[in-house]
């Protein structure tokens, strides 16, 4: 398919430039103005349209790949990869709150904070978790529902030295907007792992397992800027509705 002209937009103010444009697409492409397989406007076209330069256009591209939305094909453009899912979707590759993958995906999420503590991290947690034996963590756990389903329980462990405290209605909307709002606190990158695991007695107790006994889990590990590791979160997830979405690159060849 031939590349399309861009869609009107609006101006965002206090939002860089690549993220806007980047926003803007991603919309376009999962309401199917950017059909599976299109290929969006050119460099020039978005540059002209957004009144920016193509090197802050391809940062945005960047950012759409790496979630994948779009693909890179040599002499031709940049083209949607994206294809609509029926299961929640989140990202594997990105980080973004549960508030923000929830508008993403039309989903209505709620969250009934169920205990606040805090802990040392002992050498086997250190060892598990990646944080520093012996520092102290706030200690969360959070029911998630969707769409008025128990789906998700986050069990969420924030570096004091950086986050001292959540208050509770932050703690049951968006940690993520308090923490870079009102803390200050740049999350930068984060290492994943995926799996699944035998439901625990929490789980059973809070969430709607649909008459299984296992969970999926998406274990967590998040650095600020400075590169300290301050997040430590494992998120058990009902396996009706377990969905994560990444895109992936065929490796060089070591031959």
């Amino acid at each position: 398919m031939a590349a399309t002209q861009p869609p009107r937009r609006r101006e965002h103010a206090n939002v860089p430039k690549y993220q806007e444009i980047y926003a803007f697409l991603r919309s376009r492409i999962e309401d199917g103005t950017y059909p599976f397989r299109a290929f969006l406007p050119s460099e020039n076209q978005l540059s002209a349209e957004f009144g920016t330069t193509r090197p802050t256009v391809r940062k945005a591209m960047q950012y759409l790949g790496s979630q994948g939305y779009v693909q890179p094909i040599h002499g031709k453009g940049i083209q949607v990869i994206y294809r609509p899912r029926s299961a929640s979707l989140f990202f594997v590759s990105g980080i973004e709150s549960l508030a923000e993958a929830g508008r993403r995906i039309g989903t209505t999420v709620r969250t009934v904070l169920l205990s606040s503590t805090v802990e040392t991290i002992s050498e086997s947690a250190a060892e598990a978790s990646g944080l520093v034996a012996g520092a102290q963590v706030l200690y969360l756990r959070r029911l998630r529902l969707l769409n008025d389903r128990p789906a998700i329980i986050d069990h969420n462990r924030f570096l004091r030295s950086v986050v001292p405290d959540v208050p509770r209605d932050a703690a049951e909307t968006s940690i993520y907007a308090y923490l870079e709002k009102e803390l200050g606190v740049q999350i930068t990158t984060a290492s994943r792992m995926v799996t699944v695991e035998a439901a625990d007695e929490l789980d059973r107790r809070h969430l709607d397992l649909g008459g299984l006994d296992c969970v999926g889990v998406m274990e967590s590990l998040g650095f600020d800027a400075s590169g300290v590791p301050f997040e430590y979160t494992r998120s058990h997830h009902v396996p009706g509705i377990f969905g994560f979405v990444s895109a992936a690159q065929r490796l060089p060849s070591h031959r």
